[in-house]
């Protein structure tokens, strides 16, 4: 159930003697109100709060009385950037009765759980919005993002970003809801949600708090990782189901033991998402890949009339989460995510890109990559995958053009908003991070303003905002010829295809949805034509692959023959790497298999319908 929020129209709660209150501003605005607390990283529990949301074109912050009213919790979120003075905040969206309740947030799908992130660190401000756009554009789910003024306490905190926080749902990581009876069969095996990650992610306030060690949010697999459980939460899981999923990760790593080279992973192991997942962490040359911040899911095993639709739900990598350090911005312990060289090759030791343990963080041998994806690089299967795939995204949805347009576009868009960030926060030209001081420290709180010692972790990269997205833009370029050499790959002039195909990854029509409900989605209501009835519905390839956000747009290369699963219908095409039309028909709705003409054979195509890229 959605509740309805409150339109408030009383009188003005902030000073209107703060000249900033005049402005009219062009991004939307959130005011906070803690109601006299102190919202700092000391705080460990979600405080009461409420929240007023301005939405429009423009928006005269004159005006926040005006706006959407929520109840909220709130506290400061996350372990080392908690430790910023502009940090990120987890919050949650409360009924009358206290209760987490679904709603919209800027027109994205509704949830109760949002991260208002605070880019301080990454002075682009477009870190983690690219990341997560470059992984959507590869077809798969990452978390949608806006950007917004930020207000807490009449007291302007800059430009933050609007992120959905990752969760199991219908347009988030959809797979099948678990519940307490599930403790046996197939309905034992999925869906699963969680992180290889650092202790006290899930538990506590900001910082490095850890209440109850790994026991508290999950466990530990034979390597010795910390699997930290968010979908279902510790508190909730049952022992059956957490017992399945400890022994199915331990499989899978004891296929890279002793002296095996991991045949059989594909049992275990999504090979398509391993690839993409991949591809993503080294483009974006993340330091901190792998290693924490590392999510991945488990779809449930589906049976079919007789066992023969079976699907296994393999370990899905995905969706990524965290680049503030990302992208060459560079600076913490002599350059974090700098140079060239394979994340995957460099994050197989203890604390990945810190190379030590963090004191309280579980320990330094449970921050690593994991030995089975550290493995899966190394065999020649895996490389020839990634080459391919390398390929077909820098042709068409990962190709510089387009990234190129994605960057224009927001520099356009946050133009005004960086000018009174960093009037908010002058720390262009500076080596900024942990223990900086607030130049306006947050109301209700004692103290300076710092928050300890210092220790700067974000890049010193240019002097001004256009700056930061030149270097940004530079550095990402650099980084993909570095890839494109190492892969043996020349971009072509133009790109394929700008497109994925998967229907309104970057922002679902989720309003015009018959049913917005969390509930576990079946395939069957996905490709009900408009209009039609049950008797319409075309036969999808895999009634239940909750691998992929749209499970029913899709194809598959079985021999000399494609599979071709759409809800869609329309023109299906194979167009080599440079754009060159290999092969071309109209296709209807549902289920078509097509002959690979001799043309497209033991040549490198990809797959396209209506002009969008489609995925295997």
């Amino acid at each position: 159930m959605f509740s309805k929020p409150k339109i408030i129209f009383y009188g003005f709660i902030f000073a209107m003697v703060i000249p900033l209150f005049a402005q009219t501003i062009d991004l939307p605005a959130i005011f906070i109100d803690t109601k006299q607390k102190c919202l700092d990283n000391k705080v460990t529990e979600k405080i009461p709060a409420t929240m007023k949301v301005l939405d429009g074109a423009t928006n005269n912050v004159a005006d926040s009385a005006k706006g959407t009213l929520y109840d909220i919790g709130i506290k400061v979120r996350g372990q080392s950037s908690a430790m910023f003075p502009k940090p990120g905040y987890s919050i949650e969206i409360r009924d009358d009765k206290g209760e987490g309740t679904d709603v919209s947030m800027f027109g994205l799908p509704p949830s109760d759980d949002w991260v208002l992130h605070g880019p301080y660190v990454d002075k682009s401000m477009l870190r983690n919005a690219l990341a997560y756009w470059l992984f959507r554009q590869a077809g798969r789910y990452a978390p949608r993002t806006k950007h917004f003024d930020l207000y807490i306490n009449g007291v302007y905190r800059g430009v933050y970003v609007m992120v959905e926080k990752i969760k199991r749902g219908k347009y988030r990581v959809n797979i099948s809801k678990l519940k307490e009876t599930d403790i046996a069969g197939d309905s034992l095996t999925g869906g699963y949600l969680w992180a290889f990650d650092k202790v006290g992610t899930n538990t506590g306030g900001g910082g490095s708090n850890n209440q109850g060690g790994i026991e508290a949010e999950g466990f530990n697999t034979s390597d010795g990782l910390n699997v930290i459980l968010h979908y279902p939460k510790k508190a909730n899981i049952q022992k059956q189901q957490e017992e399945y999923l400890k022994k199915y990760l331990n499989d899978l790593e004891a296929l890279f033991k002793n002296g095996k080279n991991g045949d059989g992973y594909d049992k275990y192991v999504d090979l398509a998402s391993a690839v993409d997942y991949v591809l993503h962490q080294e483009i974006t040359n993340n330091g901190d890949s792998y290693w924490c911040s590392f999510f991945l899911y488990k779809p449930k095993d589906k049976g079919g009339k007789d066992g023969k639709e079976f699907k296994e739900g393999k370990v899905t990598l995905g969706p990524p989460w965290d680049f503030n350090l990302a992208m060459s911005n560079g600076g913490m312990m002599g350059g974090y995510g700098g140079g060239n060289s394979w994340q995957i090759e460099s994050n197989g030791g203890g604390g990945g890109g810190f190379g030590f343990g963090m004191g309280g963080m579980g320990g330094m041998g449970s921050l690593k990559a994991p030995n089975w994806l550290i493995g899966l690089w190394k065999r020649s299967d895996y490389q020839s995958e990634m080459k391919k795939r390398w390929a077909e995204l820098r042709s068409g949805v990962w190709h510089t053009k387009v990234m190129d347009a994605y960057l224009d576009s927001m520099k356009t868009y946050l133009k005004n908003a960086a000018d009174r960030n960093f009037k908010r926060w002058p720390n262009l030209g500076q080596n900024s991070g942990q223990g900086d001081t607030d130049p306006e420290p947050m109301k209700y709180c004692n103290g300076s303003g710092s928050s300890g010692m210092k220790m700067g972790m974000g890049g010193n990269n240019a002097n001004t905002w256009d700056g930061e997205v030149e270097h940004l833009r530079t550095k990402m370029k650099e980084r993909i010829q570095w890839m494109d050499q190492k892969f043996g790959f020349t971009e072509p002039a133009n790109p394929v295809v700008t497109e994925p195909l998967v229907a309104d990854i970057h922002n679902p029509d989720w309003q015009h949805d018959k049913d917005t409900a969390d509930v576990e989605v079946e395939v069957a209501d996905s490709t009900k034509q408009q209009g039609g009835n049950n008797d319409t519905i075309p036969k999808p390839l895999y009634m239940d692959d909750f691998s992929r956000l749209a499970p029913a747009n899709f194809f598959a290369v079985n021999g000399d023959h494609i599979d071709v699963q759409t809800t869609l219908g329309g023109t299906f095409a194979l167009l080599d790497l440079n754009g060159t039309v290999l092969y071309k028909t109209r296709i209807k709705a549902g289920l078509t298999t097509l002959k690979i003409p001799a043309k497209a054979r033991n040549k490198h195509w990809i797959a396209t319908l209506n002009g969008k890229m489609m995925n295997r």
